[in-house]
């Protein structure tokens, strides 16, 4: 019997509230208590903060590194700076400087950033992580109800997927920003399939929005498995599977989607022609033992000894993984269409990410391909199982006795092959535990008895045929396993070992200078305590800033250029690079942790004004020990008599605009030791000069002797194009989704 419109209310109503609840339960707490979803271990491994380092100290991996040193000095940096949009175009911490904006990994126009511009940093990120789960569960649910599931099958969809392991292993990652939007990318090609060629709008929308998550990489795997599920659906069914208007309307709604993220894609653009991208994929190594992953991922670190990120998207969740077999049994029963959609989606996922799999070794040797990880591929494989496992339930209690008794067959058959082989597998990487404490003997139980309540379930349902009684079952044993398998490797620190403050940190903060040393500082995120430093980690670095940093590891003395004063070094280092230039060095403090500051007296302030250059003969000029900065296209008159220069910092109101008041007796060039980089502006007394990059990497402009007014303005023109571009592809979209809303409806 059809529900009525009250009931529907009633069930959808009970559902999005527990598609809710759950993720208070599990993020919440934590808030509440201080915490926050990081683990500390990778940061206070490090010299600058080892002397904050409990007696416990957290375990460090590769993903924590990461957060440690681009997401979290990224949120906090856009937190910090969320009152102006043009104090968030530069970000002056990081090197010598670099956009900050238009680099999509920062986040800047993701919907789940949105918090971070309207509370305090802890705040924000619990909002933020909650949203992102919230959305994860409704829109999920919100696909699966439009495929035809009713409000309870539903919920085990979104259930499925809101706990997948990309979306709360790496809850901060943007590759979780975007994989919320794939379900709707999903529901989109499949209207476009069904010959609906108007519905490329929900193309371009989910499209646009994993831009402006940030999941560039996400995104390139979602299209190419989209891509891929439309040719396995025309070869299934040839019948219903409009590839010649699909085609068409798929590529209409990518170019649109490009278009919407505008104002992300085109500063990163310019971005990537001024840098090159910096390869942060995880390492991983696709091996047997990643099938320990089948069972979750506690189970892989205990015996596997690993720290794979493949294990993260290879884990399924236990109910899902058994109901595989199910699916062997019964997918001859379940609606074609439905079936089409599920199996040509799997098969998608895993063809597509078995391609960085098998060309691992290739791959790396080819610059536009060599940041293909199966993660991005794989990240989605939990919606179609999700669907698989609905499909089983709703298919299970709708047969009739001829199709139960056949289907009973089956599963006496394939059920045990395919159980029992999970079992071996689990034994078999197991084996070397047996004889120790580790074996992880409540996975083993945890297994075992979810396929043994999952057999009494699909039994008691033959007898008392209620379709309560086995959604409720699945559904309870899905929170439960995933509480197993998943919760435990949930990141969780105390917020004071979040960059604390050390004594290092404080003595840096008070020296209110950029800090230099050695490549070693590279991996520390000196800019998540706001302090400046030359190295820094980054996902892009900048050209020109690189053929500087090549050379200061050659030459140390040359950050003298950039105006560092502060060196933070470590005792090898003064036996090392730093061992000819000794002498010139004053020690300022010694810390317990082995690092030593010294102050560079030598060094050249900030902002200075040079009245001797050197003329640059080449474009990419190498430096050399003398003191004269190597500026293109610029002859001084020498200099007779005494150097008076007043230089006075007017107003520096963002970090894309420095104002000032310059005295000088004689012509220079007025250097600012940060990274010259295009949208940068000079006025020199309300006229606009060219800015010339000295040394191949500052920016300077020529002044000559007199008093004067100089103002720097960053002011990208790509980021204006980029808007320009969005806003009219705003209005394409708005057209498109106009003339979709009045297409005759079509039932699918």
């Amino acid at each position: 019997m059809r529900a009525t419109w009250g009931q529907r209310l009633k069930d959808n109503g009970i559902c999005l509230a527990l598609l809710l609840l759950f993720p208070l339960a599990v993020y919440l707490p934590p808030w509440i208590q201080g915490e926050v979803p990081q683990e500390a271990g990778a940061l206070l491994s490090m010299s600058p903060w080892s002397a904050h380092t409990p007696e416990e100290a957290a375990t460090s991996t590769p993903l924590s590194s990461w957060q440690a040193g681009t997401v979290w000095p990224g949120y906090q940096f856009l937190n910090s700076n969320r009152e102006s949009l043009g104090a968030l175009q530069w970000n002056p911490a990081v090197g010598l400087g670099e956009p900050f904006i238009a680099n999509p990994y920062n986040r800047v126009f993701s919907p789940f950033s949105v918090w971070f511009y309207l509370f305090g940093f802890v705040d924000a990120l619990f909002l933020s992580i909650l949203s992102k789960s919230l959305a994860a569960g409704w829109i999920s649910y919100y696909v699966a109800r439009r495929y035809g599931f009713t409000a309870w099958f539903g919920l085990i969809v979104a259930l499925i997927f809101q706990w997948s392991g990309p979306l709360v292993i790496w809850q901060l990652e943007p590759l979780s920003d975007s994989l919320v939007w794939l379900p709707l990318l999903l529901l989109a090609t499949d209207r476009l399939i069904l010959g609906h060629f108007r519905s490329w709008p929900g193309v371009a929308l989910v499209v646009a929005a994993m831009l402006l998550s940030g999941g560039l990489h996400m995104l390139a795997g979602s299209l190419v498995c989209m891509a891929l599920y439309m040719l396995l659906r025309r070869l299934r069914d040839h019948k219903r599977a409009h590839i010649g208007g699909a085609i068409p309307g798929y590529a209409l709604g990518v170019a649109a989607g490009f278009g919407l993220a505008a104002i992300q894609l085109l500063p990163y653009l310019e971005l990537l022609r001024e840098g090159n991208a910096i390869d942060h994929t995880y390492p991983w190594i696709f091996d047997s033992s990643l099938l320990l992953g089948l069972f979750g991922p506690s189970y892989y670190h205990r015996i596997g000894d690993g720290d794979n990120p493949l294990i993260h998207v290879v884990y399924i969740g236990v109910v899902p993984l058994l109901f595989v077999g199910f699916w062997g049994a019964l997918r001859r029963l379940v609606e074609r269409p439905l079936r089409h959609r599920i199996e040509s989606l799997l098969f998608a996922s895993v063809l597509v990410g078995a391609v960085p799999v098998v060309l691992q070794g290739l791959l790396p040797g080819i610059n536009a391909l060599r940041f293909l990880h199966p993660v991005h591929y794989l990240a989605g494989l939990s919606f179609p199982l999700a669907l698989m496992v609905a499909a089983v339930v709703e298919t299970w209690l709708h047969l009739n006795a001829e199709q139960c008794k056949r289907a009973l067959l089956r599963m006496a058959i394939q059920l045990p092959v395919f159980w029992g082989g999970l079992l071996v597998v689990f034994v078999t990487f197991g084996w070397s535990a047996l004889k120790t404490d580790s074996f992880p003997w409540d996975a083993f139980w945890c297994f075992t008895l979810t396929s043994l309540t999952l057999l009494v379930l699909f039994g008691a349902t033959i007898l008392y045929p209620r379709a309560r009684i086995l959604v409720a079952g699945t559904i309870t044993l899905l929170v439960l396993t995933t509480a197993w398998g998943t919760l435990p490797w949930i990141p969780r620190a105390p917020q004071a070992d979040i960059f604390p403050q050390t004594d290092v940190i404080r003595t840096l903060q008070e020296s209110d200078a950029r800090v230099g040393g050695t490549p070693r500082m590279a991996t520390w995120p000196l800019h998540g305590n706001q302090i400046p430093a030359l190295y820094a980690p980054s996902t892009v670095m900048l050209n020109r800033t690189e053929a500087y940093l090549a050379q200061v590891n050659a030459h140390p003395l040359l950050q003298r250029r950039a105006g560092i004063g502060t060196l933070l070094l470590q005792k090898e280092d003064i036996r090392g690079a730093y061992a000819p230039v000794r002498h010139d060095l004053n020690i300022v403090d010694i810390f317990d942790s082995g690092l030593i500051l010294f102050r560079d007296q030598g060094a050249a302030p900030r902002i200075r004004i040079a009245h001797e250059v050197e003329s640059a003969t080449t474009a990419t000029q190498a430096l050399d020990a003398s003191p004269l900065p190597v500026v293109p296209g610029v002859l001084l008159p020498p200099v007779s008599g005494a150097i008076q220069d007043t230089i006075q910092v007017v107003d520096v109101p963002e970090n894309n605009h420095l104002e000032l008041e310059i005295e000088t007796n004689f012509p220079g060039v007025l250097i600012v030791s940060e990274a010259w980089y295009p949208g940068w502006q000079a006025r020199v007394d309300d006229n606009v000069v060219p800015i010339l990059p000295v040394d191949g990497v500052f920016r300077g402009v020529e002044l000559g002797a007199g008093t004067h007014r100089v103002a720097f303005v960053y002011q990208s023109a790509s980021l204006r194009w980029g808007a320009l571009i969005s806003l009219l592809c705003i209005g394409l979209f708005l057209t498109g989704a106009y003339m979709a809303r009045r297409r005759p409806r079509r039932d699918h």
